[in-house]
């Protein structure tokens, strides 16, 4: 709102200099005997309540319209990231513990232009990862970079507050719990195509409501030789909240279960990688290629042009929930008291798979289930309020798309087991501190040796990471 108040006030200062130029020109007429002083106190009083009029129009139309509806984010974090591989790797081949040092950096900007439409930009540090906007402090202090991470328009028509429609490059409309480490869909996932959002409130102060979440979203632009690849999202849910206020309540339930599916994944090239920073990428002969790395996924062994391509296409079946119970209304310690238990199931459904030897199979799916659980204390809203959460998670390597999954689970993607704990602080509205421990170990044995997938190590090894951030909101 400083922003809206220095046009008014440039709007006024314009206004009191045009004021002063007209009361210089009336003395002189009235010095020249063109008219008198009455005559002249006429014309300022008529001036004066038209200058009024026009401060009051821009202050209400050019100024309030598409200043008030404006909503900025924006958020930087530093982290210190520790890689323990003591357990990685055979004695001929064993890796080194790892530090690294990272930050994020995202601006973003929301304007309500119509009351029917709002457009959204956000622009974010880092590569062109999808699931990352961290930026590595490296390379002799080199320039890093800035990329579009949101741009989109969203549509809901006038008295249709029940639907909404968003196009370009959106936020992601799956609903997710608030897990430490996400199944499917990476924290930082922005997907590209239309999504439609759909809600019906209902109960006692609408405090409940049923939602579904659709996504058409296009995976990559193969051009005149190939047909596109792509990802479609359902997903249907219910929220229900009970007790003291609907903003306030000692009980909220959440419940979602979804599909989706990609058609044409078979045909996308993939980059190899065996560890973060090192990419071997290999050209496929249609043209066109994921710029993300192989993080688990079974992949061909050799291909047209001896490129890696996905086995198949994924057909995943979710459900998720989500209970935050809040037993009273005063704080605990100083961070409000509310338990929060939320768990999700995923199983991929179709495919052809490679079995543990590297040979390709049609029959039964091998590697396509996950689970996950997760208990947290506390919130992380205001200063002073702290929240620990602990979870659990079994992700198998063709459970779920690769790509697109958490990257901070082991060293990003699928094929590990293991748990997380968490723990932060506000030290102020605007500041958190926050550690992450990652206890992980690998689940088969697949991709060992040439074949299967990239995800490095045997089954069993270990892997911990542990990540300590602090992050500012301006």
């Amino acid at each position: 709102m400083k922003l809206k108040s220095l046009l008014v006030a440039a709007i006024g200062l314009t206004t009191i200099a045009q004021v002063r130029a007209e009361d210089a020109v009336l003395d002189l007429l009235v010095r020249k005997g063109i008219i008198n002083q009455r005559e002249a106190n006429q014309v300022r009083e008529q001036l004066d309540t038209e200058n009024a009029q026009t401060v009051e129009l821009y202050t209400k139309t050019k100024v309030a319209g598409w200043i008030d509806e404006m909503k900025w984010s924006s958020d930087f974090r530093l982290r210190g990231e520790l890689f323990d591989n003591s357990d990685q790797g055979s004695a001929a081949n064993a890796q080194n513990d790892r530090w690294r040092f990272r930050y994020r950096l995202r601006l973003g900007i929301e304007t309500k232009f119509k009351e029917y439409a709002t457009v959204g930009v956000r622009i974010v540090s880092g590569g062109e990862d999808p699931v990352s906007t961290n930026q590595t402090l490296s390379d002799s202090f080199s320039r890093k970079e800035f990329r579009i991470d949101l741009a989109y328009l969203t549509i809901q028509p006038p008295g249709w507050d029940w639907i909404s429609v968003s196009a370009g490059k959106i936020k992601n409309p799956v609903w997710q719990p608030a897990f430490s480490s996400p199944m499917q869909y990476d924290g930082d996932v922005t997907p590209e195509g239309i999504a439609e959002k759909i809600v019906f409130k209902f109960g006692p102060d609408q405090r409940h409501k049923l939602f579904a979440n659709f996504g058409q979203f296009l995976l990559e632009e193969a051009g005149a030789d190939a047909n596109d690849p792509y990802l479609l999202e359902f997903q249907a849910g219910l929220e229900a909240s009970f007790g003291r206020t609907p903003k306030n309540p000692v009980l909220k339930a959440t419940l979602a279960g979804g599909y989706s599916m990609t058609h044409g994944l078979g045909l996308l090239g993939v980059v190899t990688s065996e560890q973060p920073g090192t990419t071997n990428v290999t050209a496929i002969a249609n043209g066109f290629q994921s710029t993300s790395p192989n993080r688990g996924n079974s992949t061909s062994l050799a291909n047209i042009a001896g490129a890696r391509t996905y086995l198949a296409d994924f057909r995943e079946l979710t459900g998720r929930g989500e209970l935050v119970w809040t037993p009273r209304e005063q704080p605990f310690l100083g961070t409000p008291c509310a338990f929060t238990l939320s768990g999700e199931y995923i199983q991929n459904l179709a495919g052809t798979y490679e079995t543990l030897t590297g040979a390709e199979s049609a029959t039964a799916p091998d590697q396509t289930e996950g689970y996950s659980g997760q208990i947290a204390f506390g919130a992380i809203k205001k200063k002073g309020e702290w929240q620990v959460a602990y979870q659990y998670k079994y992700l198998e390597a063709d459970a779920t798309w690769d790509a697109v999954t958490d990257s901070d689970w082991g060293l990003g993607g699928t094929d590990r087991k293991g748990h997380i704990m968490k723990a932060s602080y506000n030290v102020q509205d605007w500041w958190q501190l926050s550690a992450t421990l990652f206890l992980t170990e690998k689940i088969s044995a697949r991709g060992s040796s040439a074949g299967a997938h990239r995800t490095r190590g045997t089954a069993g090894e270990d892997l911990l990471r542990l990540q300590l951030d602090t992050v500012v909101k301006f």
